[in-house]
């Protein structure tokens, strides 16, 4: 009887350590199974924090390099912001813009702006400008464009022609209404001042010390936000047109008329 019952009650221990040990066992899988979510969990949050910190850099470095145009232009898609050193001009920093007229230096000159020509606009483009153009005739369903940049550039070459007229031969220069009479170089000044003034570049020119002149002077050659010229001339090449313009034919109805003359 004796036997029996320590017999019973070492079964009864037997039975509780296993019980025991299962339930340590489960209680030590569930800690750890825990343990692993909770790392899940974190590793998936520092990880959408990452993405996110990628996308909003990504995002601000796009809206830095792309500012969005007051007006509509058909080639705002193409504008890039740049820092840019402009050159001095005297001595050795002279560009190969600058020197006497020369065929070499009218072809680089009109390299930036004659070689693209004028643009051609969908209708659609054309009835999102603030001002209303004419159409092709030949290309229907094309407007004619031109970029301000390329009109102001040919502005600049037209003073610079003027600045050396004595080098030109004076029938182009003396007749008042040729390419580069009086009022047209009095057109070109002023177009240029209107540049200059929309473009309102706040860049700061800097004053230096010249142990040579033994004085301060200012620098012209400091660091400016520009826009890529570059991605304008591609745009431009890409919406070259593709025939020539006849101003002298009136054209009835035309679809683009809501914009400001």
């Amino acid at each position: 009887m004796l036997l029996s019952r320590r017999g019973s009650i070492c079964s009864e221990r037997h039975d509780e350590d296993g019980l025991l040990g299962k339930n340590a066992q489960f209680i030590s899988e569930r800690v750890t199974s825990s343990r692993w979510l909770f790392i899940l969990i974190l590793g998936s949050l520092a990880l959408n924090v990452v993405l996110f910190c990628i996308v909003f850099l990504h995002d601000s470095s796009e809206r830095l390099y792309r500012m969005p145009q007051l007006l509509y232009s058909p080639a705002q898609d193409a504008i890039r912001y740049e820092v840019k050193k402009f050159h001095r001009g005297f001595g050795e920093q002279k560009t190969i813009y600058q020197g006497d007229p020369s065929p070499e230096v009218d072809k680089i000159w009109k390299s930036l702006y004659n070689e693209i020509g004028i643009s051609r606009l969908s209708r659609e483009q054309a009835e999102l400008l603030p001002n209303r153009t004419y159409p092709f005739m030949g290309d229907d369903g094309y407007y004619i464009a031109e970029l301000a940049v390329f009109h102001q550039l040919h502005c600049v070459v037209s003073l610079f022609k003027d600045y050396y007229q004595t080098v030109l031969s004076p029938e182009e220069f003396d007749d008042v209404q040729g390419s580069y009479g009086r009022d047209h170089i009095s057109h070109c000044l002023d177009a240029v001042r209107e540049a200059i003034m929309c473009a309102s570049d706040v860049s700061v020119i800097t004053w230096q010390w010249n142990d040579q002149a033994k004085k301060a002077l200012g620098h012209g050659d400091v660091l400016h936000t520009c826009r890529s010229f570059e991605k304008i001339q591609e745009w431009a090449a890409e919406n070259q047109a593709v025939v020539d313009f006849n101003a002298e034919i009136f054209v009835k109805g035309d679809p683009v008329v809501d914009g400001v003359d």
